[in-house]
């Protein structure tokens, strides 16, 4: 029994692997990997256990693991994609030995996987590695519904079935990536036919011979041959080209250098085109040539083009030629690309010179070719179009001036490419130009410069600059008309034998024309002709030369003379200009001799001016004299007085007069307020504009806001236009307020306003009008009392009330009566044409003692009176005229008026508070009773010092 079953388990053993070598055997026959694994869950059935399969191949450049799974009976299950961390394969890929997991239940490594599994039945597992000796593959992974399904035994025949599986998955991959690249290798084939039969071009290849091994659509169709028609191609070159063509092939073929014609070669149609050529030798590893890569490119279209711009150019080139300027293109940095014939044949010089040589050099003039030529650079680096004017040589060595216009050639990037310069020719202009300028400068400098020999020498210069010369001399004759003075010479060449002398008139050139009054002009020939051997000029080489006269009024006053080395005659043109320069030198000479006897005349002229100027200063210092002392004595103006009071007044006017601040003026009627706030106008800084005086108590109360502030058309009946107030007229300047004390209440309302605003509108109007007048009031009355009764604003009075003013009465400045009685004397007298040349001490007595109630108003009027009066040469006064009785109905005196006005207030206010049981405030009180304000009130008490609690009764305390 224990022998049949050992015999029993051997013969199964056998069995499984000849099961496994014919399923080895099958599996080896496959080539495709997805048949290989259908083919593989069938088959291995037969040699081992399992309820599912699975097949993983780990895809390294992707990090991806493709997984192919089979149940039974070989039929193939959907497989979700997993990391490749979570499989089974890829832990036997990293790991290289079998996985055994004989329970899922306790598996949480691949927690995923064994979670579909599970779902599946599947409750062990075996994985193991497909690994060749080439390569890693993956993992097999065999799975059963049995827990713990898989022993050693099993594990080891497994691994042999692992192995062969691998072989055959290493087969059936090389065989699918094998049968990959050759589809890749045919459809790359195809395409790379297709992209040669796209390219606009004939391309062929042939072997190190020259025989064709292949070509594209193109040239066959070009052709119109096949392929084995190609080998005889040079019969296809046209003839004149067919020689030159195989020879530089065969020298290619034989040294293997790159292959590059272009000739023409017969088409199809049996139409010569030509074609550009080029060919390519590929060389093996030992470089040898293996075979040549050749392309044909259609440019028969470009040559006829080219052979179209070609002719156009040659065109193109005789218009240039043919353009009466010169023509060049130079490149983005200055260099010379072409210029163009007329270019050429004025300088001198090829375009290979011109290319090959600083240009600019070779032609600029050197007095200017340093700064042209930075100019010049500096403007190409620009970019932009520019111009210069320069003087360019002569094949002849002369120069000519050209301007120069530059214009850029540019591509599509903005980029300069080259330059085209074309000069025009201006050397006539600049003359005229330059002539045109000299004759302007000669006028000025005859205009601005009296020194004739200053004069002279500068036109002499500018002279010979301009036209060119050697020589320019002017000459004039000596006081006995015989001989000519070399007054100025301009001859930086000269030899000598012409200096500043005295030569005869009779027998010289200049002596010639100066006694005819004609211009000459000549060579040294026609002097010799004349006979004037002796003649300077000549022994200095001067071989032409023109004389011309210097006429002013029909008088010859000298001559201009000009000469040159150079056999260049003078021509009419010259001479005509050189007519009008030396007229402008007879002038200046003309003036130049006016001016020297001005000069002299103009000196005696100063010295009596200088003699008028020390009277005229003297008069200025006793003038300034007098002023100070009249000032000294009279201090300001009209006002008229020396007493220490007038002075304070006038101390206190200097101080506040430089200032804008308001100035209140109070005093007796007829103390000179007005005279004062005049004094304070001229002395401020609005002593240029108006100073405008309103006497507030003149004008009617319904009247005055029209009057100060203006009115618009149609503020009330009569109203026809717009009218002016005298605030807008003091615009700037001064306004005075006399008798400011008599406004009506409402006008110092507004009045209020334009001190604390400044500013004011017209009756009828609703527009603001900005006040810029310095304001100055006056008023002869107690504006503490008056406000006091009601009757003036106390807040218009502190507004006022900025820098007061108290003007003395008379009476208080005795002092001052002589003076102002002689002011008045002497104003009246001149007046009535009369002399009164003095005054007895007892008149004088009469004025000093009198207390002139009226003040200076009244004195002013007696002594006018009694100038009129009088018939004597002595000043007297009619004593009755200063009688010292008082007014009917006035008071004795105006501090006994406001003694009784106090007197009768301080009754007034008893009475009410008597009334009031001393009551002030309140319904009942005083303040009420009398129909003023409570702080009113009190302040009236502390001042007449009444005492209020006197008048307190038992029942107000009470009711306190």
């Amino acid at each position: 029994m224990s022998d049949t079953h050992p015999s029993r388990a051997g013969t199964a053993a056998t069995e499984r692997y000849e099961a496994l070598f014919r399923v080895s055997q099958t599996l080896i026959s496959i080539r495709s990997a997805e048949e290989l694994f259908r083919l593989l869950a069938l088959e291995l059935r037969a040699v081992v256990n399992f309820y599912v399969m699975g097949v993983g191949i780990y895809d390294q450049s992707a990090h991806e693991v493709h997984l192919t799974s089979y149940g039974e009976p070989g039929v193939p299950l959907q497989v979700p994609k997993f990391a490749p961390e979570e499989t089974f394969t890829w832990w036997v890929f990293q790991h290289q030995q079998p996985l055994i997991i004989p329970s899922l239940d306790r598996e949480t490594r691949f927690p995923a996987v064994a979670a579909m599994l599970k779902e599946r039945g599947v409750r062990s597992v075996c994985a193991l590695p497909l690994t060749t000796v080439h390569r890693r593959l993956g993992g097999l992974a065999v799975g059963s519904i049995e827990s713990d399904a898989y022993s050693g035994e099993e594990v080891r025949f497994l691994s042999l079935v692992a192995n062969q599986v691998a072989l055959a998955v290493d087969d059936a991959l090389n065989f699918d990536a094998s049968h990959h690249s050759q589809e890749a290798l045919q459809s790359s084939t195809r395409q790379f036919r297709q992209i040669v039969d796209t390219i606009p071009g004939l391309v062929s290849t042939r072997s190190a011979t020259g025989a064709p091994e292949f070509v594209n659509q193109q040239m066959l169709d070009f052709f119109g041959r096949s392929l084995e028609q190609l080998p005889d191609w040079s019969s296809l070159i046209h003839p004149d080209d067919r020689e030159r063509v195989v020879n530089q092939w065969h020298r290619s073929v034989d040294t293997g250098r790159p292959y590059d014609v272009e000739h023409r070669a017969r088409r199809a149609d049996g139409v010569y085109r030509w074609l550009h050529a080029r060919g390519q030798a590929v060389q093996d590893a030992d470089g040898r040539i293996v075979r040549w890569c050749n392309v044909l490119t259609d440019i028969d279209d470009r040559k006829h083009v080219e052979e179209a711009l070609r002719t156009s150019e040659l065109n193109l080139r005789a218009i240039v030629d043919a353009i009466p300027q010169f023509i060049a293109v130079i490149d983005a940095e200055g260099a010379v690309l072409y210029a163009n014939q007329l270019l050429l044949q004025y300088t001198g010089w090829t375009l290979e010179d011109l290319k090959a040589s600083d240009f600019p050099a070779m032609i600029l003039h050197p007095d200017n070719f340093e700064k042209l030529r930075d100019e010049r650079q500096k403007a190409l680096a620009r970019g932009a179009p520019f111009e210069l004017e320069l003087r360019a040589r002569r094949s002849d060595g002369q120069y000519r001036w050209f301007l120069v216009r530059y214009n850029p050639l540019r591509d599509e990037l903005e980029n300069v490419l080259r330059w085209y310069a074309s000069a025009t020719d201006i050397d006539d202009r600049k003359r005229a130009e330059d002539r045109l300028q000299l004759l302007l400068d000669v006028t000025n400098q005859v205009v601005s410069n009296l020194q004739l020999r200053d004069l002279l020498g500068a036109i002499s210069s500018s002279v010979r600059r301009v036209m060119q010369c050697d020589l320019v001399s002017v000459c004039f004759p000596d006081t006995e008309r015989k001989r000519l003075q070399t007054f100025v010479i301009d001859f930086p060449g000269s030899k000598g034998f012409i200096r500043e002398e005295l030569i005869s008139i009779e027998g010289s050139l200049g002596g010639f024309v100066f006694r005819s009054g004609k211009p000459w002009a000549g060579n040294a020939t026609d002097l010799l002709q004349s006979g004037l051997k002796n003649e300077p000029a000549i022994a200095e080489g001067l071989k032409t030369g023109c004389v011309l006269p210097l006429i002013s009024r029909n008088v010859v006053l000298g001559v201009l003379a000009l000469g040159r080395r150079e056999d260049n005659p003078f021509s009419q043109v010259d001479i005509g200009f050189l007519a009008q320069v030396a007229n402008q030198v007879a002038i200046a000479v003309e003036n130049a001799t006016a001016y020297g006897q001005i000069e002299g005349a103009r000196a005696e002229l100063e010295k009596a001016f200088e003699e008028i100027k020390d009277l005229k200063d003297r008069l200025q210092n006793e003038n300034v004299a007098l002023r100070e002392q009249i000032d000294q004595a009279l201090m300001f103006e009209e006002i008229v007085g020396v007493s220490p009071a007038l002075r304070a007044v006038l101390s206190r006017v200097s101080k506040v007069a430089p200032t804008d601040s308001t100035v209140l003026l109070t005093g007796e009627t007829g103390t000179g307020k007005e005279l004062i706030a005049r004094a304070i106008h001229k002395r401020s800084r609005r002593s240029s504009r108006a100073f405008v005086s309103v006497n507030c108590a003149a004008i009617p109360a319904s009247l005055i806001a029209s009057e100060l502030f203006g009115h618009e058309k149609g503020a009330f009946t009569g109203a026809m236009q717009r009218r002016l107030g005298r605030f807008e007229l003091a615009e700037e300047g001064t306004i005075f307020l006399d008798e400011v004390g008599e406004l009506p209440a409402e006008t110092q309302i507004t009045l209020l306003h334009v001190l604390q605003e400044r500013e004011f509108q017209r009756v009828g109007g609703n527009q603001s009008i900005r006040a810029n007048a310095r304001i100055i009031a006056a008023t002869n009355r107690d504006l503490e009392a008056a406000i006091a009764e009601g009757r003036f604003r106390s807040d218009l009075f502190y507004r006022l009330n900025v820098f007061p003013i108290e003007i003395p009465p008379l009476r208080e400045r005795k002092e001052d009566i002589p003076l102002l009685v002689e002011y008045f004397i002497d104003r009246f007298a001149r007046k009535a044409g009369k002399s009164i040349r003095g005054m007895n001490k007892k008149t004088l007595n009469l004025f000093l003692s009198y207390p002139w109630p009226g003040n200076i108003r009244e004195l002013q009027n007696v002594v006018e009176r009694s100038v009129i009066v009088c018939e004597t040469e002595n000043f007297s006064v009619d004593e009755s005229w200063l009688s010292r009785k008082p007014l009917a109905n006035e008071p004795k005196s105006q501090s006994e008026l406001s003694q009784k006005l106090a007197a009768q207030e301080k009754e007034m206010i008893e009475g009410a508070l008597r009334a009031s049981g001393g009551r002030v405030s309140g319904p009942s009180g005083a303040a009420a009773k009398l129909g003023l304000h409570r702080s009113t009130l009190e302040s009236k008490i502390t001042s007449l010092k009444i005492n209020k609690y006197r008048f307190k009764t038992a029942s107000s305390s009470k009711v306190r």
